[in-house]
């Protein structure tokens, strides 16, 4: 029986990681000698078709793993867009003079917009400015200590990282959903993408990993070249 799902885990190094199925299910093992397409290396996030066999050991793994193929789309031909549409193309037209008038006026034509962007650009600069609470918030930064896990509810493994401007986060990474960065320890540097809540100590990224529902934007740990979601 054929299977789909999408790589969530990949060490390109090693040629092994994890598939996702897109029905319900636990996460497959799959290693790259199971690929049958032999033009290009697995990317994460790949769309996969895949068969469920066993090693030599009777553990579960991916096999026959073929890229999913998606269909691309027809180009359309400007050719006669603005005769076709005359009121779509005049009304381009006065958005892209409005948006040059915004740029050099220095004027943001949607204030809400313009800070929603900003908050990832933020956390890369040297000079910390922290978001407002339940905003997407990415980065890098050093571990400077590894805390116990939080065993309450949903697992979450913990630590501190410190960003380059000296501000300090805690990092709740969720490993019921997502796999455990295991060999974490201080001094290792660590990139994220998550959801920043504020508190008094500096602040907590969460949602580090993939929604099951699909409800709620991807978020991910990289460390040693591997990604964790």
């Amino acid at each position: 029986m054929e299977h789909q799902g999408r790589l969530t885990q990949w060490n390109d190094a090693r040629g092994f990681g994890f598939i996702t199925p897109l029905a319900t299910g636990p996460r497959i093992f799959v290693h790259i000698s199971q690929f049958q397409q032999e033009h290009r290396r697995p990317c994460l996030h790949d769309q996969l078709t895949y068969m469920m066999g066993r090693d030599e050991r009777g553990r579960l793994r991916a096999e026959n793993v073929q890229y999913q193929k998606i269909t691309q789309l027809k180009p359309v031909e400007t050719k006669g867009i603005a005769a076709a549409f005359p009121f779509k193309a005049v009304g381009l037209i006065l958005l892209g003079l409005l948006s040059i008038y915004f740029w050099f006026s220095g004027i943001s034509p949607n204030p809400s917009l313009e800070g929603s962007t900003s908050v990832a650009d933020k956390a890369s600069l040297n000079t910390y400015q922290a978001p407002q609470s339940g905003a997407p918030m990415g980065g890098e930064g050093v571990v400077v200590r590894v805390l116990s896990d939080d065993n309450v509810g949903s697992r979450h493994q913990r630590f501190i990282l410190r960003l380059a401007s000296g501000q300090t986060l805690l990092i709740a990474h969720n490993i019921d959903i997502a796999s455990r960065i295991e060999t974490l320890q201080s001094g290792d540097r660590v990139e994220f993408y998550g959801q920043y809540e504020s508190n008094p100590q500096g602040g907590v990224i969460h949602w580090t990993h993939h929604d099951p529902a699909g409800n709620h934007v991807s978020g991910w740990l990289k460390s040693n070249g591997m990604v964790y979601q």
